[in-house]
């Protein structure tokens, strides 16, 4: 005797419980609802203030004075804010040497800055670039260019830490040159 082919229902089971079975992963694995966007670190319309600890190389010529070079720890403190609402940032800043002591005046003692800096990245780790223009006003008068480079870690859009190293120039009463580097901690509102 022949043997009856088994119901089609029977085979069409098996594999809608299959598909059941994926849809229903699927349908927990994706919720139903979009999910919440991904925090922001960029600094889109924030102002703040940084506190910048640095130390710095400063070779400065003197006409018919020999070349001095010095190290000069220092502490930078600025004030920025978006100026364009991109997330980049504009600086005023002053730096201040630690030690005052100068008889030959040959050491840069106090200095004000201005810095644009452009981020690469939104996400908690960026590098940035800084351009701006160096006055140091005591011992000697000079302005010229400014130029870093660094890496930044924000804790949250209001807090974050950095570290850059920079270069800057000027011409005046004196020729100065420095070599920077700073571990700064910015904090926004």
């Amino acid at each position: 005797m022949r043997r009856a082919p088994p119901p089609r229902r029977a085979l069409g089971r098996g594999r809608g419980a299959f598909f059941a079975a994926a849809a229903l992963a699927l349908g927990t694995s994706f919720p139903a609802h979009p999910l919440a966007l991904e925090p922001r670190f960029d600094h889109r319309d924030e102002q703040g203030f940084v506190v910048e600890p640095l130390v710095a190389h400063d070779t400065v010529a003197i006409q018919s004075l020999p070349t001095h070079s010095s190290w000069r720890p220092a502490l930078r403190l600025a004030y920025g804010w978006d100026p364009f609402g991109e997330g980049n940032e504009l600086f005023l800043g002053v730096q201040s040497a630690f030690s005052y002591n100068d008889p030959e005046r040959d050491e840069v003692l106090l200095a004000l800055d201005v810095r644009y800096r452009a981020y690469f990245g939104t996400e908690q780790w960026k590098t940035f670039y800084e351009l701006g223009l160096w006055l140091p006003l005591a011992s000697r008068f000079a302005i010229g260019p400014l130029v870093t480079i660094g890496v930044a870690y924000d804790f949250s859009r209001s807090t974050g830490l950095y570290l850059d190293g920079g270069f800057a120039t000027g011409f005046g009463a004196a020729r100065i040159a420095t070599l920077s580097a700073s571990v700064g901690a910015q904090f926004r509102f």
